[in-house]
């Protein structure tokens, strides 16, 4: 078999940076294009990195023993089952589609195939995220806020702010940081601009006691990306937009006890040095060394399943909770 031939499907706003990357990177891979709907943007991007745009996906997948697939969520399943049924290998941009059936489905077409399935977890890749697991390996987390927002632009107009945003951090929390079974979620929302839920807050509590609250919003003028630890040693706060990472732990050091000038030092914090890589890059390169390897990705269709599986939990109690309260107004 010659060099893994990779292709794009989808170049709107995240696929143009798997299209940039692709065609960028020397790794061990031949990239053969990428298709869009859009033939304007499609001109556009070939001119742009001088890269092949397909006339359709099934010429692309004629050619191609793996495909990127960054279509919008609810054209994931038709997309992703074609692939599976050529026997390509896939990522498939989150979420992996916008049922629990659909993702199912999916994950089972590509197991059958024999072919990789990644999930487009990208927040896996970012380095404060990488920095952050090291950290708390040896550490007991008590609890984890998260806080996901951003103003509102319509882009999105197939998915919920829980499907487009927060999915990132219920892969984090329940696939990464706290691998203990839910044993309950309440969650409220409200939708307010897009006829979908734009604000949503989860509180979720683990078996082992562990409670974690994430809240995503779409609809808040300041865009904020950030993870607060709560450990028994430790405070950490991660900061993924600024590419910070704070730790800060009780130290109870007293210096100059018994003089007059004596003075307590509580805590001190820790600067953590972050990596400059592009969280996307990495994700990429992964998958074709997942491929090249036949090693299953970190984020693979049974992950991806069990987080869409939390998110039509949260759906339908913030749903709930909105309706009922819309009704109450009544």
């Amino acid at each position: 078999m010659g060099k893994l031939r990779i292709g794009v499907i989808g170049a709107g706003s995240m696929g143009r940076n798997h299209v940039r990357i692709l065609s960028t990177e020397k790794a061990d891979f031949e990239w053969i294009g990428f298709y869009d709907t859009d033939g304007d943007r499609a001109r556009e991007l070939s001119a742009q990195f001088s890269v092949p745009a397909f006339s359709s996906m099934e010429a692309l997948m004629e050619q191609a023993d793996a495909v990127t697939i960054a279509a919008p969520s609810s054209c994931h399943k038709e997309i992703a089952l074609e692939a599976a049924r050529r026997g390509l290998h896939a990522l498939v941009e989150k979420p992996l589609a916008l049922t629990l059936a659909d993702a199912e489905e999916i994950s089972h077409a590509f197991a059958r195939a024999g072919r990789i399935l990644a999930v487009g977890h990208v927040e896996r890749f970012n380095p404060v995220v990488t920095e952050l697991c090291k950290l708390v390996r040896h550490e007991k987390i008590r609890a984890l806020e998260v806080r996901r927002y951003s103003p509102y632009n319509g882009r999105i107009t197939d998915a919920d702010v829980v499907q487009d945003l927060m999915v990132h951090d219920i892969d984090l929390v329940c696939n990464v940081l706290i691998k203990q079974p839910l044993a309950g979620i309440c969650s409220a929302g409200q939708a307010t601009v897009s006829g979908r839920l734009d604000f949503v807050q989860s509180l979720m509590k683990f078996a082992d006691g562990t409670s974690a609250c994430i809240g995503a919003s779409r609809i808040t003028e300041s865009k904020v990306r950030e993870i607060v630890v709560h450990t028994d040693r430790s405070y950490i706060l991660a900061d993924l937009l600024g590419r910070s990472l704070s730790v800060l732990r009780n130290t109870n050091l007293v210096i100059d006890e018994g003089e007059e000038s004596a003075y307590r030092q509580d805590s001190v914090t820790q600067k953590i040095f972050v990596p400059m890589v592009e969280p996307l890059r990495m994700e990429l390169m992964d998958f074709v060394e997942c491929v090249h390897r036949n090693r299953q990705p970190a984020a693979d269709g049974q992950a991806a399943c069990r987080t869409i599986e939390i998110v039509e939990t949260i759906v339908g109690q913030a749903m709930k909770k909105a309706s009922s309260e819309t009704g109450g107004r009544r």
